[in-house]
């Protein structure tokens, strides 16, 4: 497990899924009581992992990551899902042709069982997908806890524009502020009124604290000039939609095989 950075996430990730500038990738949530969470993490990282690492050797994927929520911010009906998988393509074309022979259709001819046989997630609840292309993003190293952040802007272009020039300064300030990446996307699906948004970022930091520095306007945004930043707000007029602070568990990139 190299980096979150060349990910995704997207945003994504996460996001520590290799996702390549002008890359595409997808995530979604899922709700998981907090009595089978220790059987679900259990379960990533002993079978889900090694089944997506599988498609990453073999050139279906670029990468894939599970986020955990860090849990105890906001109340529980705002922030409904708790884990995040991020899968990572080099293009839409590969992305779709995974998609159609996912790599959990593998579980048991690889595993020798069921996938009934393990999990225990039963009432859990599924976020739908989302789906997005990079525009720009930068990675500095290994980072472990990934802000994401989705919103609607005025204008799209203006907001990939000044991405860019945020991204400079942030990588900049990125020894001292601890941001191990950051990236901008735009939305590719779904495109409807319940989805308002149309554009993701994520930053990346070494720890908890650092992440939540930036968010308080602290870390690698201290030296965002002022002027910049009006023009940021002024352009996402009803702030972000969502802002979910995320730890990094699991991935399965080129660098893991």
């Amino acid at each position: 497990m190299k980096t979150l950075n060349k990910l995704i996430l997207t945003f994504l990730l996460m996001f520590a899924v290799n996702i390549s500038a002008q890359g595409v990738f997808y995530l979604h949530g899922v709700s998981i009581p907090q009595k089978y969470q220790a059987n679900f993490e259990s379960n990533e990282k002993e079978y889900f992992s090694k089944l997506a690492q599988d498609y990453v050797n073999s050139g279906k994927m670029q990468g894939w990551a599970v986020l955990k929520r860090v849990p105890r911010i906001g109340h529980a009906q705002d922030y409904k899902f708790n884990y995040f998988w991020v899968h990572g393509f080099e293009s839409i074309d590969q992305m779709v042709s995974a998609q159609a022979d996912p790599f959990w259709n593998k579980f048991e001819s690889k595993f020798k069982k069921k996938p009934s046989e393990l999990l225990k997630e039963s009432q859990s609840e599924r976020s739908g997908t989302y789906y997005f292309k990079t525009y720009d993003q930068f990675s500095t190293g290994q980072g472990k806890y990934v802000i994401l952040n989705d919103g609607k802007v005025k204008d799209i272009q203006m907001a990939l524009d000044m991405g860019k020039q945020t991204g400079k300064i942030f990588k900049k300030n990125s020894k001292k502020s601890g941001m191990k990446g950051w990236g901008v996307a735009t939305v590719i699906a779904p495109q409807y009124k319940h989805n308002t948004s149309n554009v993701f970022y994520w930053d990346i930091y070494d720890t908890l604290a650092n992440a939540m520095k930036h968010m308080a306007g602290e870390a690698a945004i201290l030296d965002i000039p002022d002027e910049m930043a009006g023009k940021f707000y002024e352009n996402l007029p009803d702030g972000f939609s969502h802002r979910n602070i995320t730890c990094l568990l699991y991935t399965s990139d080129a660098a893991d095989e």
